[in-house]
């Protein structure tokens, strides 16, 4: 059994061995383009709402809410949390601005990766995927057309309240469709480097794998986080993955060594630079005075 286990270990190293540097360094970079995007699509939400911060203390945010969620368990439960308080602490933005302000870009969101999963659902079905799109439209067009009772739902789950004034400012972000447009563009451009991200990982060990084909991984990818239970997902995520990889026809090694890539790229370096940033701003002592509260 051991020889066994240290065999398979030993050509999953030989196959990790491998992988292109220059492929893997440019997945680093497409990460972190991502958090960039990510930084200014907050600042243009917050800036919509009337409230500014620094490009950079958001960017810091954002990196330092990354290693919360890949230490607490069920994902974003920590990272969000440390994202409304960091914002509010060094920007003077009231938390439920904070809060919805977040909100309004999960729902924006929506559209490119209900984009991606159409696109993924093409890959393995010849299928009109025409349910699935009414589906979708019937479900953004629920939210916009309620979305002040949506935008009270989600402040009274974060449990910050907002003045009236403050209210009036988020609910006419639906109106303000330049603002809109931006974001979404900028969302998909986060989750097109998501994608691509994983493109030059499988190409990192000379893997030539259809873009409709890296679609459905970045969703599979992003289903076993959300639904994960554990800090970061570690092991679910793992094992999601390697055995959607498997089940396309992917060989176990290349899947195995495609996952740990992935995740040293995602989760382990991400959590190293997280911890860095929060580590150095303050962000300590502001989780220790978010965590008292």
């Amino acid at each position: 059994m051991l020889e066994s286990l240290a065999a398979s270990a030993e050509q999953y190293f030989s196959v990790v061995s491998t992988a292109s540097l220059g492929y893997l360094f440019l997945a680093f970079v497409t990460y972190y383009v991502s958090v960039v995007i990510y930084g200014i699509r907050w600042k243009l939400v917050l800036r919509g709402i009337g409230r500014d911060a620094p490009l950079l203390e958001l960017v810091k945010a954002i990196l330092a809410s990354i290693f919360m969620n890949n230490v607490t368990p069920m994902s974003r439960s920590g990272g969000e949390l440390l994202r409304m308080a960091w914002v509010s602490r060094k920007a003077n933005v009231p938390p439920g601005v904070s809060a919805v302000s977040i909100v309004y870009e999960r729902i924006l969101e929506t559209i490119p990766v209900f984009a991606l999963f159409l696109l993924g659902m093409s890959y393995f079905s010849s299928e009109e995927p025409l349910p699935f799109v009414i589906l979708g439209i019937v479900g953004i067009l629920l939210i916009w057309i309620k979305w002040d009772a949506f935008v009270r739902l989600s402040l009274r789950l974060f449990r910050t309240p907002v003045t009236e004034e403050e209210m009036e400012k988020i609910t006419s972000l639906r109106s303000r469709h330049n603002l809109n447009i931006l974001a979404i563009l900028l969302s998909s451009a986060v989750w097109i480097l998501d994608v691509v991200r994983l493109k030059l990982i499988t190409m990192a060990f000379g893997l030539n794998l259809a873009w409709s084909f890296i679609a459905v991984i970045s969703i599979a990818n992003l289903l076993f986080g959300l639904i994960a239970f554990t800090p970061g997902g570690v092991g679910i995520i793992e094992g999601g993955l390697i055995g959607t990889l498997t089940y396309f026809g992917i060989p176990m090694a290349f899947a195995v060594s495609i996952t740990l890539l992935e995740r040293f790229v995602s989760y382990i370096a991400s959590s190293i630079v997280g911890f860095v940033v929060l580590a150095t701003s303050g962000g300590v002592e502001l989780w220790k005075a978010l965590k008292s509260q």
